[in-house]
C-alpha cells in the first residue's frame, strides 16, 4: 500500500509541473494529422515485440514450460505492469507460470531477476550507442548512462559472486540466518536455490536468453516508438526513436503510479530537449505513446489471459 501511495505520489508531482510548463493546447496539433492506417501497424509491432521477448522466458526457464505458455503469459505481465503498481504484472506472470510448471518461485524470481539484468544492460547500451550515432554524447548527456551502468556493474557483481563464490556466500549466508534465528528457513528453503541459481549461470545456458535481449528492444519496441510519430504526423528518425525508447525504459523504472504516468511523459520530453526539437511536441508524442500501449497491451493481456483459462479449462477437463 505505501508503494503505491509513493508511486501516485510521485506521478502527480511529475503531472503537476507538466500541467505547469506546457500549454494543453499542443494537442491541438493533433487535428487532422492521424494517420490511421499506421495504427495496425503499432497494434503488430507490439504483438512482434512479445516474440523475442518470450522466446527469451522460454530459454530463461529451460524449456520447462511450452513456448505458447511463455508468450500468452509474458503478454499478460507486461499488459498488468501498465495496471498495476509495482510491477505488479511480472509476480501475476510468475505466479502463472508456477501453475504451468510447479517450479518453485524463488527459481522463478532468480530467472525474472536475471531479465531486468538483461533488459537494463540492453537499454543502456541502445541508449549509449543512439547517443553517440547522433552526435550527442556531451557528459551533460551522459549522467542518467552512468547511473545506469553502475546499477548494472553492481546487478553483475551479484551475478560474478553467485557464479564463482557460491562456498563463500552460502557460508555467509547461513550465519546471517543463524545470527536472526531462521537457519532451519534457509536450509530448507533457500540454500538449494541458491546452488541451482548458479548452476543456471554457467555453461551455455545463459547465452541464447543474452542474444535475445537487444532484438527485443531494437526490433520490437523500438519500432513501435518510430510508428507512433508516423502516427500522429511527427516523423522521427530511428536513432531518436531509441534514444525515446532508452529514456521511456528509464523513466517508468522510477517508483511511480501504475504505467508510470508522469514521469514517463518528463523522460520523453528531457529526450526531445537533447535533440534539439520542441518540448511541447515531446509532451504529445509521449502521451500518444504511452496511450496508445496501453491500449494495445492491455487489450493483448485481455486477450491472452482468456485462451490461457481455455487451454487450461480444457486440460482440467480431461
Amino acid at each position: 500500500m505505501r508503494k503505491l501511495i509513493f508511486g501516485i505520489l510521485v506521478s502527480g508531482i511529475a503531472v503537476y509541473f507538466l500541467s505547469k510548463n506546457f500549454d494543453i493546447a499542443e494537442f491541438e496539433r493533433l487535428e487532422g494529422k492521424i494517420n490511421w492506417w499506421i495504427f495496425p501497424l503499432l497494434f503488430l509491432s507490439n504483438l512482434w515485440a512479445f516474440v523475442p521477448f518470450s522466446i527469451r522466458w522460454y530459454y530463461l526457464l529451460e524449456k520447462k514450460i511450452s513456448f505458447a505458455q511463455a508468450f500468452t503469459t509474458s503478454i499478460i505481465g507486461v499488459g498488468l505492469n501498465m495496471v498495476l503498481p509495482a510491477r505488479g504484472g511480472d509476480l501475476v506472470r510468475l505466479i502463472m507460470n508456477k501453475r504451468d510448471t510447479e517450479l518453485p518461485l524463488t527459481h522463478l524470481f532468480s530467472r525474472i531477476f536475471l531479465e531486468k539484468v538483461m533488459d537494463l544492460g540492453s537499454v543502456v547500451i541502445i541508449g549509449a550507442a543512439a547517443l553517440f550515432y547522433m552526435g550527442l554524447g556531451q557528459s551533460k548527456n551522459l549522467s542518467l548512462l552512468l547511473i545506469s551502468t553502475l546499477v548494472i556493474l553492481g546487478m553483475i557483481v551479484g551475478l560474478v559472486l553467485v557464479r564463482y563464490f557460491l562456498e563463500t556466500l552460502r557460508g555467509i549466508a547461513k550465519k546471517i540466518f543463524k545470527l536472526i534465528g531462521k537457519h532451519k528457513l534457509y536450509e530448507e528453503k533457500l540454500d538449494h536455490h541458491l546452488v541451482e541459481f548458479s548452476s543456471f549461470l554457467q555453461g551455455d545456458k545463459l547465452l541464447r536468453p543474452v542474444l535475445y535481449s537487444i532484438p527485443t528492444w531494437v526490433f520490437g519496441y523500438a519500432i513501435s516508438y518510430y510508428l507512433a510519430g508516423l502516427l500522429i504526423g511527427m516523423p522521427i528518425l530511428f536513432p531518436e526513436a531509441l534514444l525515446f525508447m532508452f529514456l521511456g525504459g528509464m523513466g517508468v523504472a522510477i517508483p511511480s503510479a501504475p504505467s508510470g504516468i508522469g514521469v514517463f511523459h518528463a523522460a520523453i520530453i528531457s529526450g526531445f530537449i537533447i535533440v534539439g526539437r520542441d518540448p511541447g511536441e515531446g509532451l504529445v508524442y509521449a502521451t500518444v505513446v504511452h496511450l496508445t500501449q496501453f491500449i494495445i497491451t492491455t487489450s493483448l493481456a485481455l486477450i491472452a489471459y482468456l485462451y490461457w483459462r481455455l487451454t487450461h479449462e480444457k486440460t482440467e477437463n480431461k
